[in-house]
């Protein structure tokens, strides 16, 4: 039976979540202007906006190199956003050569301010062996960390883990508890889920649902949104 699975390293922006300089009632001018004066005034917030502004490139061309300056400036400022966004630029080499070294080195300075995505990435580079050796126990330890606090990509990618038996034993009904609580946060989870049905008994399958429910009634997480990656980032 075959799974779908995908590799997910995002570059996240937060529209209309980001500060006080972005206000949906104010036009393109006065968001950018406001920006850059709190940006420029040394609000990290602002400098993260303004870093996603030239990212999205829709009140300005988009330009990496300007996003990722004001990115640097946030994260000297101790914005753990902004420090996962350098790590995704330096692991896809958007406007720097790749260097997956200082991705990591990015990544972990944001997972040890408890940044999902961050942690996840981690985990991702343990799973497959990226500037660490192979360790899929330490996959799992951080796809966790991350999963705990509503990451999707983590949930899903736990679920493969079981599924697959890597650093755990092969187990139906955990891998589709976990695809169960990422829900739509990942669109291959419910796909996997009819998958691997067709290989678990009706009770197997009660008993995973039982135990996605009790899981997130214990966390209590606010599950993330689903990922999608800015304009010019497919």
């Amino acid at each position: 039976m075959k799974y779908a699975f995908i590799l997910t390293i995002l570059l996240i922006t937060i529209p209309n979540a980001w500060s006080g300089c972005v206000d949906s009632n104010s036009d393109d001018k006065q968001v950018l202007a406001t920006c850059l004066k709190e940006a420029d005034g040394g609000d990290p917030e602002a400098q993260l906006a303004l870093a996603d502004i030239y990212l999205d490139g829709k009140i300005v061309p988009q330009n990496y190199q300007q996003a990722l300056e004001w990115y640097r400036q946030a994260a000297q400022q101790g914005n753990a956003h902004a420090m996962y966004n350098i790590g995704v630029f330096y692991d896809r080499g958007y406007s720097v050569d790749v260097d997956y070294e200082e991705a990591s080195n990015w990544y972990r300075k944001a997972a040890a301010l408890g940044f999902p995505a961050a942690l996840y990435n981690i985990g991702i580079m343990y799973e497959y062996g990226q500037t660490v050796p192979k360790d899929y126990a330490k996959a799992h330890e951080y796809y966790l960390m991350a999963a705990e606090k509503g990451e999707p990509s983590a949930q899903f990618s736990l679920g493969l883990l079981y599924d697959k038996g890597l650093g755990v034993g092969k187990d139906y009904v955990t891998a589709y508890m976990w695809w169960e609580i990422t829900g739509d946060g990942h669109i291959y989870a419910k796909q996997n889920n009819e998958s691997i049905a067709t290989e678990m008994t009706p009770m197997q399958i009660s008993e995973a649902k039982r135990l996605a429910g009790l899981w997130l009634k214990k966390h209590n997480v606010k599950q993330l949104p689903a990922q999608e990656f800015p304009p010019g980032f497919k």
